[in-house]
């Protein structure tokens, strides 16, 4: 037998070996192999009941995202709408801004223009005022001298009215001495005087007291005004009394109506309202 004849022996000897091994090896593990198919097969079926259900949640959420996307699509056109809306709010509300502005402008000048208008016409008030307040003091300074002057003329008018009487019973006495004097010269009857003479000269006004007559004011009520002293006092009708407040004067008082204790007259001149409690002075 020759040597290569040996090497295919153990060739072939290798190789069966390898095959019954390959074999034994085979049969040894099909049956491993359709458990594991088994097995594969449970687990495709299982995988692919949940690719089913995976289906069905898959077309269950794209149906909520058709719904959500249709919900969203109104919404949205909704809120262009608003938009759109207040895009033309907001316009107008410039428009009326801008109107408003002007109009505040407007109203600004005005203000200032009337602002200066009253600065005029409050300065000219004060002194408008002033100038009153001066013409108020010089009419009472005028009231008060226009009332001496008339105290003092009444008195002359009565020294004028008792010394025109004197001078009647005079001329009368003369024109009796001369008919008594006639009557010696020669018989005449006697002529009785045509004026009667009068016993007294004719009382003069009496002129105001000098001494100062002080009281205070006790009511008040519109013009009229009840002073605290009366004919007691020396008060009478006519009289004028000076109201003083704190060194100012306020008003005179013209008396209509005197009573023993009290006295009331016309509030005259004022220059501004009495109070109960003022002074009241024929003098100030």
């Amino acid at each position: 037998m020759s040597t290569l004849t040996k090497i295919l022996i153990v060739l072939l000897s290798l190789f069966s070996l390898f095959l019954c091994g390959t074999i034994v090896t085979y049969v040894g593990t099909a049956k491993n192999y359709k458990s594991a198919y088994e097995d594969l097969k449970t687990d495709v079926s299982a995988l692919q009941e949940k690719n089913k259900s995976y289906q069905q949640q898959i077309e269950e959420k794209k149906r909520q995202m058709d719904e959500l996307s249709k919900k969203l699509d109104s919404e949205i056109a909704n809120l262009k709408t608003e938009k759109t809306q207040l895009e033309q709010d907001l316009k107008d509300a410039k428009v009326a801004k801008a109107a408003l502005d002007e109009k505040v402008q407007s109203l600004a000048a005005s203000a200032m223009k009337f602002e200066q208008t009253v600065g005029g016409m409050e300065s000219s008030l004060t002194k408008t005022r002033d100038e009153l307040e001066q013409a108020r003091a010089e009419g009472i300074k005028l009231a008060k001298n226009l009332n001496e002057i008339t105290a003092s003329l009444e008195e002359k008018m009565a020294q004028l009215q008792s010394l025109d009487a004197e001078k009647k019973r005079l001329l009368e006495e003369k024109t009796k001495l001369e008919q008594q004097l006639a009557g010696k010269a020669g018989p005449m009857g006697t002529i009785e005087p045509v004026t009667t003479i009068p016993d007294t000269a004719t009382n003069a006004i009496e002129p105001p007291p000098t001494t100062a007559l002080q009281g205070k004011i006790t009511a008040i009520d519109g013009s009229l005004v009840t002073l605290s002293i009366g004919s007691a006092d020396g008060v009478v009708k006519d009289m004028i009394f000076h109201v003083i407040r704190n060194d100012s004067f306020v008003c005179d008082v013209k008396i209509t109506d005197v009573d023993t204790e009290t006295s009331a007259g016309t509030i005259q001149l004022i220059q501004q309202p009495p109070k109960v409690g003022d002074i009241v002075s024929t003098t100030w």
